[in-house]
């Protein structure tokens, strides 16, 4: 397990809304934890509905915002990513459909000005810089005979919903799943 893994949680305005947070960690194959960052704007800058902005009030803890708008958090974490993708990093997310796909593309739109004005679309620097495949902790975890749904949290992976601690949890379980391959002990 000498692999790099970029691992990442975004908070959105409801299930299909902007996102308004995102925060990676990047473990080693050992679990050690080489970087973990948080971004976040204020969510009110964010598109999407009234319920989602209703569940985000009543399921969410307040970030303090590091960022002025989504696309500001976009570009950080973008910046990140490519750093960690020419290192070998490999991409995970817990379950990348629809808050983190979502995001992912709205990460290679912002590169695209036509996409932004409303015109025909352009190519984009970030065609083919995201990830390929986008690995997901749900499907591995399910592979290996791990029920996908039970996580216990440790410490630094609290409360639910701070995407830095939902991005921990996913490490932490990555890396557990990770080890109960064939093969890879």
């Amino acid at each position: 397990m000498s692999r790099v893994w970029f691992v990442f949680d975004v908070e959105s305005v409801g299930l299909h809304g902007e996102g308004y947070a995102v925060a990676w960690v990047v473990v080693d194959g050992a679990g050690r934890e080489v970087e973990a960052r948080r971004e976040a704007c204020p969510i009110g800058e964010a598109r999407g509905y009234d319920s989602g902005r209703a569940w985000v009030e009543t399921n969410c803890p307040p970030l303090p915002p590091t960022r002025s708008t989504p696309s500001e958090v976009r570009r950080e974490f973008w910046a990140a990513w490519a750093k960690w993708k020419a290192q070998g990093a490999v991409m995970v997310v817990d379950c990348g459909w629809p808050v983190e796909a979502r995001f992912l593309a709205a990460c290679v739109d912002d590169a695209r000005p036509a996409v932004r004005s409303g015109k025909a679309m352009a190519e984009s620097p970030r065609d083919f810089g995201g990830p390929f495949p986008l690995h997901e902790l749900t499907s591995l975890r399910y592979a290996v005979g791990l029920n996908t749904f039970e996580k216990t949290r440790g410490p630094t992976e609290l409360p639910e919903h701070d995407p830095l601690a939902d991005a921990r949890l996913a490490a932490r379980l990555l890396v557990e799943a990770l080890r109960l391959r064939p093969g890879s002990g």
